[in-house]
């Protein structure tokens, strides 16, 4: 009897447990900012007062900005977030007027139970900010290659290929936060995610016109149901230089810092 009591506590603690609240302990925490903004502090926090905390992200990236450790419970959590338009903020430095460009935002986020990922290695848990401000959150065991939009990797790719054509920009820090500005309108519009998608729909903002996607040939390209990740790129690689001249010409100048 006292056999079957024990069995029956341990299969009560069991239920309960599943039952239970979500508990992740002891990870690390890394913010994916796909917004324009430079971010200064960012904290996740859940309903029992506990909380994970990161600082300085620019404009379009997160990635290898970890922070350690902490632990959370629960499945619906509150950001709290702290940030500027970095060139803004930069005018502003040494004015006094500093504290009037910087915002602060709450967002809510319901990150549902899940399965921790196999393996030893240390265990991260990801914040990403999307362009239009949802968030979403995710777990996982590797540290690098989880960029959902890559805004610096095609920041890199445009300064390394094609510099002769940003004069007007001072820095790739410069260049970066209005890639962060355009890449906003290539995810909500046409959901650009893919890294050489990216690569193109850049090339032709900042080297050709800014208003590209105005062409009814190229906007009948993004906006083509089903289209395939990498479709785009191949596309614009394919289009004679007299096609690209045209586009110049039409078009409004390249670069548009305004994004």
């Amino acid at each position: 009897m006292r056999k079957g009591l024990l069995v029956l506590l341990m299969w009560l603690g069991l239920l309960a447990g599943c039952n239970s609240e979500p508990n992740y302990q002891g990870f690390s925490f890394v913010t994916y900012n796909y917004t324009p903004w430079d971010l200064d502090r960012v904290e996740v926090k859940d309903g029992k007062g506990n909380s994970a905390v990161s600082g300085s992200i620019g404009a379009g990236g997160g990635e290898g900005s970890v922070t350690c450790c902490y632990t959370l419970t629960g499945s619906d959590f509150k950001v709290e977030w702290r940030g500027a338009d970095g060139e803004l903020a930069r005018k502003h430095m040494f004015d006094g007027k500093l504290e009037t460009v910087i915002f602060n935002k709450e967002t809510p986020v319901h990150f549902p139970p899940a399965e921790i990922p196999a393996g030893d290695g240390p265990l991260y848990l990801e914040l990403h900010i999307y362009p239009d401000e949802h968030m979403e959150i995710a777990l996982s065991r590797k540290l690098l290659g989880q960029v959902r939009i890559p805004i610096v990797d095609a920041t890199r790719w445009l300064y390394a290929q094609h510099r002769d054509a940003l004069g007007s920009y001072r820095s790739s820090a410069e260049l970066r936060r209005v890639v962060a500005k355009v890449a906003k309108r290539a995810w909500v519009k046409y959901r650009i995610e893919d890294a050489q998608d990216m690569r193109q729909y850049m090339f032709l903002y900042f080297t050709v016109a800014s208003n590209f996607d105005t062409n009814p040939e190229i906007a009948a390209m993004l906006a083509k149901p089903g289209r395939k990740p990498g479709e785009f790129a191949v596309a614009v690689q394919g289009m004679p230089q007299e096609k690209i001249a045209q586009l110049k010409a039409a078009g409004t100048p390249p670069g548009d810092k305004n994004g």
